[in-house]
């Protein structure tokens, strides 16, 4: 039997309103593309895009400097809001790709 929550409509982890500017980066050497960082948890992030095409695999920066940088994976997109998981530490090191279904991201092993 199923277990259920005791609050149906609570989440699994704390989101924390930002809406700041961030800064999401398609590729290594391509240059950083201005966005709005909605929300924040422990586990992923809300951005708000624009019309702008992203990649299943992206990095984000938190500040225009570059201080706070971390891997994000695309999960969903809603006009011009995406959600993104964080690719663990150790799911880089494990060699992490994409699996054939865009909302399954899996670490080789």
């Amino acid at each position: 039997m199923a277990r259920q929550r005791k609050n149906p409509g609570a989440r699994k982890n704390v989101r924390v309103d930002l809406h700041k500017p961030g800064f999401l980066i398609p590729a290594p050497d391509a240059p950083w593309i201005a966005c709005v960082i909605l929300e924040v948890s422990d586990d992923g992030v809300c951005l708000d895009v624009g019309a702008l095409s992203v990649p299943k695999i992206f990095g984000l920066a938190f500040t225009a400097g570059g201080e706070v940088l971390r891997v994000c994976s695309l999960i969903w997109r809603r006009g011009e809001l995406i959600g993104a998981r964080f690719v663990t530490a150790k799911e880089l090191r494990q060699g992490f790709v994409l699996s054939e279904d865009a909302d399954q991201n899996v670490p080789v092993t």
